[in-house]
């Protein structure tokens, strides 16, 4: 009697294991499919412009694609760059992996390779972080992610920043620290 319980019990072991090592087809396989928000518009080569009221450019914005999701009442852009005029002084130009503008074209985001330069009569200024959060009629953008701020002799780096385009203002919020080489005359 043993013997057919123990080759019985074999048996549902062995059908068990096999079921289990070759699966049932209507079983998932452990990886999921990640599915993108779907689009309701989608363009290639967008430039977004904006002027003053004399007619001048306020700031222009780039992206080779960009991509509107319904519901989330904004722009994803790809590589997007951007020129941002200043009441005085040189514009700024920049650069990021990523970003999103809003429908209402007052706030954005910049992600990945943040990169913000600016020439003037002492170089170039270089701002770079992982993001950047801009609120566009103000002309002011902040983080709180690490940024290094060079120039020709100066490098400083930091967490968190922020910045007033129009009034050429630049406040670096914590962990400052810096490395000045004085250019002899």
């Amino acid at each position: 009697m043993r013997r057919p319980v123990i080759a019985l019990l074999a048996l549902v072991l062995v059908a068990l294991l096999g079921w289990r090592m070759l699966g049932s087809p209507d079983e998932p396989t452990g990886t999921r499919a990640v599915s993108e928000p779907r689009v309701d518009a989608y363009a290639r080569n967008v430039t977004l412009t904006t002027t003053r009221a004399d007619g001048h450019i306020a700031w222009r914005l780039q992206s080779p694609d960009a991509r509107h999701h319904p519901g989330e009442a904004r722009w994803r852009l790809i590589s997007p760059q951007w020129h941002l005029t200043t009441e005085q002084g040189a514009p700024w130009q920049g650069r990021s992996d990523q970003g999103w503008i809003g429908d209402d074209e007052r706030r954005a985001r910049l992600r990945g390779d943040v990169v913000m330069t600016r020439e003037s009569d002492e170089g170039r200024s270089r701002l770079t972080t992982p993001r950047l959060d801009v609120r566009i009629p103000e002309r002011y953008a902040e983080t709180n992610r690490p940024v290094t701020l060079t120039r020709p002799g100066l490098r400083v780096d930091a967490v968190g920043a922020r910045v007033w385009f129009d009034e050429q203002r630049l406040e670096l919020l914590d962990d400052v620290k810096g490395v000045y080489d004085a250019v002899s005359p």
